[in-house]
């Protein structure tokens, strides 16, 4: 049995528990995490139907090859051009997929799933459920073949950062920068990964004005003598991600910008130290978030310390101080609690660490001290 089946399995006991006749699951990465399949794109969209004995994709004909080795059972295809049989409407080969179950018990990953399904294809005076938070749930304990996969991804990252930091002098481009690192990765990678999947995201907000802003894509600004500079990267290989990220500094920081960057560390080597099994998330948070607010920089931390990563970017258990969930041995976080203040910069590092069964294990080793990361 695939660990997609036992997966769907899974889910399938669940239902039983609860009394749901049919799920309909609208989120690709749920949708990855029990068929194996995950498109481009899905403005065209994509649907998986999970009832008592079988499994069903509700798919667009274009990508009626590519779901071909989905671990599901049937695979019904809408059109978008004219045809002799089949239909040409997503909703209506939908709706006849959930009339085939007959069930007046339906759960959906409400979180996803967009409003006009419980507005024109569920049933009348069905009862409508949740499936979404008990997926969510299953994907927060990692597996070992999807640890492996984070791990092999964070080998190749502390990679590629050394290679954008190398570029990372006055007169290159933020968007240089990120390209120096993805250049590495999509060469470097195929020789030892054939045929497989690579994602990457590159950031480099950089300067004093740019780098305070936590989300920001990289632009064409070139990097000055004196700037300080977040650098991200996410790299996932066959659908599962890690992520690192480091503060660096273009030529000797200010006074100011030293003791930004030191609290930051400490902040985070303290999250990291508390990251461990029976911990509260939100204590972890709080952890960090005291040491900021001792040295006066409350105003300036305006995020979590973490969060869940896998097959998504950001992806629960979040480490945020309203969480009340105890960590688990094999979950695997990001921790990067960051202050970002007005004219001085910045400061973040983010390192992806799995649980284990006394603390933690680091999958990211890029070094995190000043003078390393002075360039």
């Amino acid at each position: 049995m695939s660990i997609y089946h036992k997966r769907i399995d899974e889910v399938r006991s669940y239902m039983t528990e609860e009394s749901i006749g049919l799920s309909i699951v609208t989120n690709p990465d749920h949708q990855y995490f029990l068929t194996g399949f995950k498109a481009l794109t899905y403005s065209r969209p994509i649907t998986l139907l999970i009832d008592e004995k079988h499994t069903q994709f509700i798919i667009p004909s274009l990508e009626e090859n590519h779901a071909q080795k989905a671990a599901v059972d049937v695979l019904h295809v809408y059109f978008e051009y004219e045809v002799n049989k089949g239909s040409i409407s997503y909703f209506t080969t939908l709706q006849n997929a959930i009339e085939s179950v007959r069930s007046q018990t339906v759960a959906l990953d409400i979180d996803s799933a967009p409003v006009i399904l419980t507005q024109y294809v569920i049933p009348q005076g069905a009862t409508i459920k949740d499936i979404g938070q008990r997926i969510v749930e299953m994907r927060y304990i990692k597996e070992d073949e999807e640890i492996e996969h984070i791990h092999e991804a964070s080998r190749w990252i502390n990679q590629a950062m050394h290679v954008s930091l190398q570029y990372s002098t006055p007169g290159v481009s933020e968007l240089e920068i990120d390209d120096h690192g993805n250049s590495f990765l999509y060469t470097e990678i195929p020789k030892t990964h054939p045929n497989s999947t690579i994602q990457i995201i590159g950031m480099s907000p950089s300067g004093t004005k740019r780098s305070i802003m936590p989300h920001v894509f990289s632009n064409s600004r070139k990097l000055q003598k004196g700037d300080v500079m977040i650098h991200t990267r996410q790299v996932g290989i066959d659908g599962y991600r890690t992520e690192l990220e480091r503060t660096v500094f273009i030529g000797e920081p200010t006074n100011k910008q030293k003791k930004a960057f030191k609290i930051m560390v400490e902040a985070q080597s303290a999250a990291i130290e508390a990251l461990k099994p029976g911990a509260r998330a939100g204590d972890i948070d709080n952890i960090a978030r005291n040491i900021f607010i001792r040295e006066g920089y409350k105003d300036y931390a305006v995020h979590r310390t973490g969060h869940g990563i896998g097959l998504s970017p950001h992806e629960e258990p979040y480490i945020r101080f309203d969480n009340d969930l105890i960590i688990e041995e094999r979950m695997v976080f990001t921790i990067e609690p960051g202050i970002y203040i007005p004219n001085v910069g910045g400061f973040r590092h983010s390192d992806t660490l799995v649980v284990s069964r006394n603390g933690c294990e680091w999958l990211t080793d890029y070094p995190r001290d000043l003078e390393s990361l002075t360039l």
